[in-house]
C-alpha cells in the first residue's frame, strides 16, 4: 500500500491507497533483480500534488464540477471522495447550485454517485442533487445532473472552468430530493 500526502493551508491530508500485489505465475519465470509488474489501478490515486481540479478530468469528468473554494480533499480506494469547502458556496450553472461545505460521493470514470451535499433551486424549490455524470468517451458534450428520478442535460462547457463563489446568496432550508419537472 501507498501513502499520499497533500498539504492545503497547513493542514496535511492524508490518502491511504491499496494496491493489489502480483505474485508472478508458476509458469513464468522468477526474477529476484526486478520486482514484479504492478497492475494498472482501476482508479488513479490522487498524486501529491494534485488538485480536486487536475483529479476530475482523470476521472472524465470536467475541472469545474467544484467551485473555487475547495480547501481539501480525500479520495479513497473505493472511490469514496470528500470535498471540502472553505464555507457554504453558491454557483449559478443553468440553476442556483448551492455546495455545502463538505461534500461526499463515489468517484467512477465519468461519474460521481451517492452524491450529498449539492443542491440546486428550481422554482423556489432546493432539490438534491444525488449523481452527476457526463457523456463518454471523453470529450464530454453534455452533464447531467441526477435529481432523484429526474435527470437534467446541462452543457459541458459550463463545467469547463472553475466558478467562484457567488456573493450575498440566501439558502432556504427547504429541500426535496425529487419532485415534478425542473
Amino acid at each position: 500500500s501507498g501513502l499520499f500526502e497533500r498539504e492545503t493551508k497547513n493542514k496535511r491530508k492524508y490518502f491511504r491507497v491499496s494496491l493489489p500485489r502480483c505474485r508472478p505465475s508458476p509458469s513464468s519465470p522468477s526474477s529476484s533483480s526486478s520486482p514484479a509488474p504492478q497492475p494498472p489501478t482501476p482508479n488513479p490515486p490522487p498524486g501529491k500534488n494534485k488538485t480536486i481540479y487536475e483529479l476530475l478530468p482523470l476521472f472524465g469528468l470536467p475541472a469545474g464540477v467544484f467551485p473555487a473554494n475547495v480547501t481539501a480533499f480525500s479520495l479513497a480506494g473505493n472511490g469514496s471522495l470528500a470535498v471540502d469547502l472553505a464555507g457554504p458556496c453558491y454557483v449559478h450553472f443553468e440553476y442556483l447550485t448551492y455546495f455545502e461545505p463538505r461534500v461526499t460521493g463515489v468517484l467512477r470514470y465519468g461519474s460521481l454517485t451517492e452524491l450529498e451535499g449539492v443542491q440546486v433551486r428550481r422554482f423556489l424549490v432546493w432539490f438534491s442533487v444525488v449523481r452527476v455524470k457526463v457523456d463518454l468517451p471523453p470529450p464530454p458534450r453534455f452533464v447531467y445532473l441526477d435529481i432523484g428520478w429526474i435527470t437534467r442535460k446541462l452543457p459541458a462547457a459550463d463545467f469547463q472552468s472553475v466558478h467562484a463563489c457567488e456573493a450575498g446568496k440566501r439558502r432556504r432550508s427547504s429541500t426535496l430530493s425529487f419532485v415534478g419537472d425542473l
